[in-house]
């Protein structure tokens, strides 16, 4: 069955992609920066401010607007530039506020948990809601459902390439 979270990079391929690595390994600093850990605490702080905003919203369908074409062409372009390194951005605090003692585990349940309640979610989200403006991303502007998937699918892959997974 396709739910919401079927795009995304599976919590099964994540934990194959960790297991070569000690707890030790996945709490490193990647040159200077964050640690393979904080890379995932922070994309799934992402996914769970994502579905949070798309709650608060979504109760009012009608306030919602459109996604227009220059979002899609920002979407494409940021993305883009992201690929290429030619664009760096720095993550809003709120998605920086990491557990004191991060594990493997307790990240995968929290990941599970976010995305179950997500899929609950949109299982029988209304499609005229999903084609608005349901979630803005700071410098992209508004996204409708299948962008904010797109956004979430890719900015979790991005992660993943940024600690050489």
């Amino acid at each position: 069955m396709y739910t919401f979270s079927s795009p995304f990079v599976s919590i099964e391929a994540l934990q194959q992609k960790l297991a070569a690595y000690t707890d030790a390994d996945l709490l490193t600093p990647i040159d200077r920066g964050w640690s393979v850990l904080q890379h995932l605490y922070h994309c799934w702080l992402v996914e769970r401010g994502v579905l949070a905003y798309i709650k608060l919203k979504t109760q009012y369908p009608d306030a919602l607007g459109q996604v227009r074409l220059l979002t899609r062409l920002r979407f494409f372009f940021f993305f883009t530039c992201l690929k290429t390194g030619l664009l760096k951005v720095k993550a809003p605090k709120v998605v920086q506020d990491f557990p004191e003692n991060m594990n493997r585990q307790d990240l995968f349940e929290r990941l599970a948990k976010t995305r179950e309640e997500a899929d609950l979610f949109f299982t029988d989200f209304p499609e005229t809601t999903a084609r608005k403006g349901i979630f803005k991303h700071m410098f992209i502007g508004r996204l409708n459902k299948a962008l904010s998937q797109k956004f979430i699918k890719l900015h979790l892959t991005h992660h993943l390439k940024l600690c050489g997974l």
